[in-house]
């Protein structure tokens, strides 16, 4: 893209809930009562209902099963009334890690993986000015705008790699 932005995000990513491994899942269940204690009363803190009961098998996930999230009036259970994710808000008013809790890829989006490949995510977000969506005279690339998020997902040597792998390929482009 040849430029973009996030600075207009309204969480709506997670309007129909998020998919998490197994593993997360259980992380997050064993954090519960510590994620209670900064949920807004309209949240939901019962969390027998936080995700759904029936996992379906996704082989981009470490142990090929995701569960989703349920959602409310809102969207995901877990967004409060800002849009912002309780799971973050806990892990950091904690003195955590803002990764310990939130799932993989929630912190990756707009990034995903899709059939074992690196995406943007669908153009139902990509494309929304509410979101990170690529503007007209933007002066940010994707991988300028997902930097951290690409990090995150490829480490610091995989995310130089693709940025010299982005130099080649944009040069090959302008030739």
């Amino acid at each position: 893209a040849g430029g973009c932005s996030m600075m207009n995000c309204n969480g709506k990513c997670c309007k129909d809930g998020v998919w998490a491994d197994p593993s997360e899942r259980d992380r997050i269940l064993a954090h519960a009562e510590l994620i209670k204690k900064y949920m807004e009363p309209h949240q939901e803190y019962d969390h027998t209902t936080w995700f759904d009961v029936e996992e379906v098998e996704d082989p981009d996930f470490p142990s090929g099963k995701a569960i989703g999230t349920q959602t409310r009036g809102n969207g995901c259970v877990f967004l409060n009334s800002n849009g912002h994710c309780v799971l973050q808000r806990a892990a950091t008013e904690e003195g955590m890690s803002k990764f310990v809790l939130k799932p993989f890829y929630c912190f990756a989006f707009p990034v995903a993986i899709e059939y074992g490949e690196l995406v943007l995510d669908d153009a139902d977000f990509t494309y929304r000015t509410q979101c990170c969506s690529t503007i007209e005279q933007g002066n940010l690339t994707s991988l300028e705008v997902c930097a951290e998020e690409l990090e995150f997902m490829l480490g610091k040597d995989g995310f130089e790699e693709l940025k010299e792998i982005a130099k080649v390929v944009n040069h090959e482009n302008q030739v």
